[in-house]
């Protein structure tokens, strides 16, 4: 009942992060004349600690393991290659039709997921491409491996909001108030490790202390854990009501905002020479 869902998406007159972001991507595509750019996107929720694909229904719980050199990944995870914000934003609409959301006390159509929509944006310098491509009819892979692929990945996260347990409700909706509060529980205690974790190594002098941080406890975490670890840029949204009664919601919100402040961050350009690029690979088979 803040409004992070209208924040993230917003409405055809006043269009929220989502839609802003997209529009952004593609504008800065159409005056970056001396790159090649390939876009793929997905969409996701994480219900009741299960990660459903919102692009294919029937693709449900599905698993998330560990890629030796990218990280966590979700196994049978839809990607669609997208061209224009009208082809995204036609993605969007349908995965939002099969997004669990149900009536509260305070909201008739309050969010019961967390959603990631992920958008990978590749590039690569045309010089360099027609370079490696020369006057043979197929680059080899040799010539490609000299020309790296940049590769950027935007989450956008719509997060369901806190939940308080009352007699009144039943049990499916105690359940998934349960596995809310336990992500966003979760994703507060990662942020706090975080944060503790800069502050000993500000004192310390050290780029980084050794110390646990509890991905794993969560399936949000667990997605979101290369855009936290570091190599990213973050923005977070914190949205509050005005309601007396959500006070201490409000007051929770406020200091994880506060520990989110002090997380430390270490950004570099992603540069890849394999497949893992499919602006490679696709090069590599055309």
């Amino acid at each position: 009942s803040t409004g992070k869902t209208y924040t993230m998406q917003g409405t055809s007159e006043f269009p929220g992060v989502i839609p802003r972001a997209v529009h952004d991507v593609f504008a800065y595509i159409s005056r970056t004349s001396d790159r090649e750019f390939l876009l793929r996107v997905s969409y996701m929720e994480v219900y009741n600690e299960s990660i459903n694909d919102l692009f294919e229904p029937l693709s449900t719980n599905l698993k998330v393991f560990e890629d030796p050199r990218r990280g966590p990944q979700i196994q049978g995870l839809e990607e669609k290659i997208v061209v224009t914000p009208e082809q995204v934003f036609a993605l969007l609409s349908a995965g939002e039709a099969q997004r669990h959301i149900g009536s509260t006390d305070y909201n008739k159509q309050s969010s019961r997921s967390h959603t990631i929509f992920r958008l990978v944006i590749e590039s690569r310098a045309k010089q360099e491409a027609e370079s490696a491509g020369g006057s043979d009819a197929q680059p080899s892979d040799a010539k490609l491996a000299k020309c790296p692929a940049r590769v950027a990945t935007l989450n956008l996260v719509d997060l369901a909001g806190s939940e308080s347990a009352q007699s009144s409700q039943s049990h499916a909706r105690r359940q998934e108030g349960s596995h809310i509060n336990k992500s966003l529980l979760t994703l507060t205690h990662v942020i706090y490790k975080l944060s503790e974790r800069a502050a000993a190594s500000g004192k310390r002098g050290t780029s980084a202390v050794p110390m646990h941080i509890p991905y794993r406890d969560s399936k949000l975490t667990r997605i979101l854990q290369k855009s936290l670890q570091g190599n990213s840029r973050i923005s977070i949204v914190c949205t509050a009501t005005p309601w007396a009664g959500a006070t201490e919601e409000t007051l929770n919100t406020l200091r994880f905002a506060t520990r989110a402040k002090k997380v430390r961050r270490a950004v570099h350009v992603n540069e890849v020479l394999d497949e893992r690029a499919l602006l490679l690979k696709y090069k590599q088979e055309i």
